[in-house]
C-alpha cells in the first residue's frame, strides 16, 4: 500500500529551491495543456555547464546491469559490471560513463527510500569510475511506473500524484547521497526517455525534480531530457530554469528502420542504410540557439546519451526478425553509422554516450565473451 505524503512533505518536496528559476510549479488542471512554447528567451550564462559537457567528452554507457529488472542487482540480466571494465574504458580513451538505474524498482514505498545495497554498489561503481579518472552521468533509468501513471493522469490523477512524489523522494535521497563525490566529475540525470503522452505533465516532474536535486546538490550539472522518449527536436516542450549550470541532453538512433532491426522493425541488414545526422542536428542545435540562448554566445550545452545501431555482436542471431528477411546490419556498416555520427555531433561540441559497452541487445561494441571490440571499434568511436 503506497502511503500519502503529508502536505507539509509534497510542499518541501516539489517547490523547494523556487529561487533556482521557473519559480513554483503546480498540477497542471488540463494535462492537454501543452506547454508555452513561444516564451521569450532568456540568455544564460552556461560556463559551467559547457565546462562539465567538455569534460564528458565522449562516453559509453553501461547498460543492461543497474537498470536490469530483478533481484541480482547489477546482475539481474546477466550483465554485471566488472571492475575491470572501468580500466578498459579509460585505457581504450573514453572520457566518461553514463550509469542507468532503475532506483524505484526495488524501493521502500512505505519510506520512500531506495535499497541500501543497490545504493551501496552504484556508489562503489562510481568510485571505480572516478579512481580511473572517468567522469559519471547517474540517471533515473527504466522508471516505467511514473510514465505509466502520467499517461493515465486523465483517469486516476492520484496514482500520478503518488508515483511522483516517491520519484521525488527517490531523488532527494539519491542527490543527497551524490554529494560525496566532486562536482566535477558527477553529474545528474533526471530521468531516462520520458515517454508520457502529457508533454506538460513531463516537462513538470522533470523541473519539480530539478529543484529537489538542486536544493541537495548545488553544485552538480544537472541532465534534463524531452519527452517521446528523449527525441532533441522536442527541447520546445520542456520548461529548462535559468541555470548555468544544465546540459540537455537526447537519445539518436536515426533512422529507426536501420537502427531497430530486430527489435521493433525488419531485418533487411544495410540494404536501408542511412545517415540523417546532419541535417537532423543543423535543427536541433539551431532550436537551442532560439530557445535557450548563451549570454556567451552559443546555447545550452547539449549532450547525446544514446545513439547506436542493433545489429551482430550478442545479438547475432536473427531469432526477433518479423519478415521474410534475415540480415541484421553488419559490424562494419554499424560502425560506419557511429562514426559518421559522432563527426557531425562533435563539429556541435556535443558530448556523447554510445549505447552500449557489452550485451545491450546487439547494440554493443565491446565482447564480453572475447574481451575485444567489435569489427570497426573502437576506431569508430574516434579512439
Amino acid at each position: 500500500m503506497k502511503r500519502l505524503f503529508p502536505l507539509a512533505l509534497i510542499f518541501s518536496l516539489g517547490l523547494m529551491a523556487c529561487d533556482q528559476g521557473g519559480g513554483n510549479h503546480t498540477l497542471a488542471q488540463n494535462p492537454e495543456d501543452q506547454p508555452d512554447t513561444t516564451r521569450v528567451a532568456v540568455p544564460v550564462d552556461y560556463s559551467l555547464g559547457r565546462a562539465m559537457n567538455k569534460r564528458l567528452g565522449k562516453g559509453i554507457n553501461l547498460g543492461n546491469s543497474w537498470d536490469s529488472k530483478g533481484n541480482s542487482l547489477d546482475c539481474s540480466w546477466g550483465n554485471c559490471i566488472e571492475d575491470d571494465d572501468f580500466a578498459v574504458i579509460k585505457a581504450t580513451g573514453f572520457n566518461s560513463v553514463r550509469l542507468p538505474v532503475r532506483w524505484q524498482f526495488d524501493s521502500d514505498y512505505s519510506t520512500h527510500t531506495v535499497d541500501a545495497e543497490r545504493l551501496a554498489g552504484v556508489k562503489e561503481d562510481i568510485k571505480l569510475a572516478l579512481a580511473q579518472g572517468l567522469a559519471v552521468i547517474v540517471n533515473f533509468h527504466h522508471y516505467d511506473e511514473l510514465n505509466d501513471a502520467c499517461g493515465n493522469y486523465v483517469t486516476n490523477p492520484q496514482a500520478f500524484i503518488d508515483e511522483k512524489m516517491h520519484f521525488l523522494s527517490l531523488w532527494n535521497q539519491v542527490s543527497k547521497e551524490m554529494e560525496e563525490f566532486p562536482d566535477s566529475m558527477v553529474v545528474l540525470e533526471i530521468i531516462n526517455e520520458p515517454t508520457c503522452k502529457f508533454a506538460n505533465l513531463v516537462a513538470e516532474f522533470e523541473l519539480d525534480a530539478y529543484k529537489v536535486i538542486r536544493a541537495n546538490a548545488p553544485g552538480k550539472t544537472i541532465m534534463f531530457e524531452a519527452y517521446q522518449a528523449a527525441k532533441f527536436g522536442e527541447l520546445g516542450m520542456l520548461e529548462l530554469p535559468e541555470d548555468g549550470n544544465i546540459i540537455y541532453t537526447g537519445h539518436y538512433y536515426e533512422p529507426y528502420t536501420y537502427s531497430h532491426q530486430g527489435h521493433s522493425y525488419n531485418c533487411r541488414g544495410d540494404e536501408v542504410y542511412d545517415v540523417t545526422a546532419a541535417a537532423d542536428f543543423r535543427k536541433y542545435v539551431a532550436l537551442a540557439q532560439k530557445l535557450y540562448p548563451d549570454v556567451n554566445g552559443g546555447h545550452v550545452p547539449m549532450n547525446m546519451s544514446e545513439f547506436g545501431i542493433s545489429g551482430g555482436g550478442d545479438f547475432a542471431n536473427t531469432s526477433k526478425c518479423n519478415n521474410t528477411y534475415n540480415t541484421l546490419p553488419s559490424a562494419k556498416m554499424k560502425a560506419r553509422w557511429a562514426k559518421e555520427v559522432i563527426k557531425i555531433v562533435e563539429d556541435y561540441d556535443i558530448s556523447w554516450q554510445y549505447w552500449g559497452f557489452t550485451k545491450v541487445g546487439g547494440f554493443e561494441a565491446y565482447s564480453r565473451n572475447d574481451d575485444s571490440w567489435y569489427e570497426g571499434f573502437p576506431a569508430a568511436f574516434g579512439l
